[in-house]
């Protein structure tokens, strides 16, 4: 048998090969292409349905204007504790706290905490 005949045969067939590769993967593109134009139709009709359905609860919605007049209940605690036996700051904190109060004020103890009244 000829070389060349055999060559020939065999770049038919190589190329029969890839003419049906191409051809199915050109069908398997198709298919997908299809699918997905399928899916993106759905998709915008549940979006058309979603949006109608939003609109038709809106339109229900009724605005009540109601005035409420009722006197406000207030209760306001006013308590001032200080209590040294919890304060944890140390000596250089009560050496500033001294220092920044006057030197005129007069109902100071000697620890320079002020007393609870300056009769004491």
């Amino acid at each position: 048998m000829n070389p060349w005949a055999i060559l020939g045969v065999i770049a038919l067939w190589a190329g029969s090969i890839a003419g049906t590769a191409h051809w199915f993967f050109k069908a398997g593109s198709d298919s997908e292409l299809a699918s997905q134009g399928r899916e993106d139709k759905i998709a915008a009709k549940a979006a058309d349905a979603a949006a109608s359905a939003a609109a038709q609860a809106i339109s229900k919605i009724t605005i009540k204007h109601q005035t409420i007049k009722q006197e406000v209940e207030r209760e306001i605690q006013t308590r001032d504790v200080y209590k040294l036996a919890e304060c944890n700051t140390g000596p250089d904190s009560l050496r500033l706290f001294n220092s920044a109060i006057p030197a005129s004020a007069s109902s100071l103890d000697p620890s320079g905490v002020p007393r609870k009244n300056p009769s004491d």
